[in-house]
């Protein structure tokens, strides 16, 4: 692994891509991109050389940002749906504008475009999507920020996963903080 955010010891090496520019979302995410909303894609990978799996758990993973004279902020990962909702949903859309009935069986149910589905399914597919990481395994994902237009931050965020145990005797390991400002040097 030749990223330069990574974190390793017991065993298992995490190491995070966070994407940027406008340009490296293309051919991930082609048309829709996290990016024009704002949303920092991190492509992070766990490699466990352990002979064990190791539970992960994802609702504890924070991107803490702390720039110069800002209290620091900890930051939650958006769902796919969440990133898929503010990539494609006009914030100035009125909901309270007068629509008229559904009616039964139209649509899809969901009330999201097929732009929305699609990109939902995407995002999922690209997503951190385990809780589990395979013994003498890679596994990688993307998790979601909301940056909200400020992608400099990326310099002074670090990638915090506190909450990981062994799945067979649930020993826990140390946790893993990635700087994420190495990953923008050249």
């Amino acid at each position: 692994m030749k990223l330069r955010a990574r974190d390793s010891h017991q065993d298992l090496l995490i190491a995070a891509d966070p994407y940027v520019t406008a340009e490296r979302y293309k051919d991930t995410f082609g048309k829709h991109s996290p990016y024009a909303a704002g949303i920092v894609g991190i492509d992070v990978y766990f490699r466990n050389d352990n002979n064990t799996p190791i539970r992960l758990n994802p609702d504890t993973i924070r991107l803490e940002i702390s720039l110069p004279g800002v209290e620091r902020q900890r930051l939650e990962p958006l769902s796919p749906e969440d990133v898929a909702d503010r990539t494609l949903l006009k914030a100035d859309a009125n909901p309270r504008a007068r629509r008229p009935f559904p009616f039964p069986n139209s649509g899809n149910g969901s009330g999201k475009s097929k732009a929305w589905n699609e990109m939902d399914t995407m995002l999922r597919s690209v997503a951190v999507s385990t809780d589990v990481l395979p013994p003498l395994a890679t596994t990688h994902g993307f998790l979601f920020f909301d940056l909200n237009h400020d992608f400099n931050a990326i310099r002074y965020a670090h990638l915090y996963i506190p909450d990981l145990a062994f799945m067979t005797n649930n020993k826990a390991l140390f946790f893993f903080e990635l700087d994420l400002g190495v990953a923008q040097m050249k």
